[in-house]
């Protein structure tokens, strides 16, 4: 029986800036079972400024931060331990909706930051206008930005010995993920370093461009409810992905060139695998209807996705 849990965004239930193995788990629940997270955003220099009412939870959390550190990094919700998920399994994370949960966002520009760090001396703060009606940002200078909303933070919790980790950086356990195609009715599949997945969302994108070229999206206070799902009949090394028309490979990295290759190598195994060719054949397929991009370039570690049309998978699902 799917049991549905709900989540409220909060001191108690926000861990900032870092994940960790040893961050205790706000909600046990059982695979299957759906969980419904409202998420925040805002550092401090935003919440300071924003000429808008900046929710109570956000103030909350910037002056008692019972598990967060106010030096950057995003606001997580979580984590949710799935009981009798191991170590080892993959954690099935099907994304069952995404809503806009306020009326403002932000952006900003910072120097040393973004795909043109030399570039820009100054910090800028850019706030905009959500419409939630007709799913629009309004910029200060009159141009409407069409909202595609998703969040660019999903994650397992990292193996114990990696210890406390900066959130900004991606990582085989998902995290700032910053990918645009996670969108509600995608789902995600995350591998698994501790027992239970401990499993957090957040950072809020109302839209964003592949690349995330100057840093930040479209940030903002979200909503979403998961499907969360232990398998025990698969194994990955990396996080992947898929939608209503493709199956994503993914990877990060400092360089670009090897995140192409692990992206590449992981799809032609799944093609090899799954759809019974030799890998010289998915190699050349590949070739054909492959399409690789830059998923973002701003985070430390940088991500590639490569997206192949279900229907070269002989149209199969993942998903159980």
């Amino acid at each position: 029986m799917n049991i549905k849990h709900s989540i409220e965004a909060s001191a108690e239930t926000v861990h900032w800036g870092y994940l960790s193995s040893d961050i205790p788990p706000i909600i046990s629940i059982n695979s299957g079972d759906t969980v419904s997270l409202s998420t925040i955003s805002g550092p401090p220099d935003v919440v300071a400024n924003a000429p808008y009412n900046v929710r109570q939870a956000l103030h909350d959390v910037h002056e008692n931060p019972v598990r967060g550190t106010l030096q950057g990094g995003h606001m997580c919700t979580g984590p949710v331990e799935i009981k009798g998920l191991v170590a080892g399994n993959v954690l099935q994370v099907d994304i069952l909706s995404v809503e806009l949960d306020s009326d403002w966002a932000y952006t900003g520009v910072s120097p040393l930051k973004g795909a043109l760090p030399d570039d820009f001396h100054e910090k800028q703060m850019t706030y905009l206008d959500i419409d939630q009606e007709n799913m629009v940002a309004k910029t200060p200078w009159g141009m409407s930005i069409p909202l595609s909303p998703f969040f660019g933070v999903l994650c397992t919790a990292p193996p114990k010995p990696w210890g406390a980790l900066s959130t900004v950086p991606p990582r085989r356990n998902g995290g700032n993920m910053d990918n645009k195609e996670l969108v509600a009715g995608s789902t995600v599949f995350l591998p698994v370093f501790v027992d239970g997945g401990l499993f957090s969302a957040g950072d809020g994108h109302g839209t964003q461009g592949d690349g995330e070229i100057c840093t930040a999206a479209v940030e903002m206070n979200m909503k979403g409810s998961f499907k969360l799902t232990s398998r025990d009949d698969m194994m990955l090394e990396w996080p992947m992905a898929e939608t209503e028309d493709n199956i994503i490979t993914m990877a990060f990295d400092p360089d670009l060139d090897n995140c192409v290759v692990i992206a590449v190598r992981q799809m032609v195994n799944l093609l090899h695998i799954y759809c019974n060719i030799s890998k010289a054949d998915a190699y050349t397929l590949l070739s054909y209807v492959g399409n690789l991009r830059v998923t973002q370039v701003v985070n430390g570690n940088k991500g590639i996705h490569l997206m192949v049309n279900k229907e070269f998978f002989g149209n199969k699902s993942f998903k159980k």
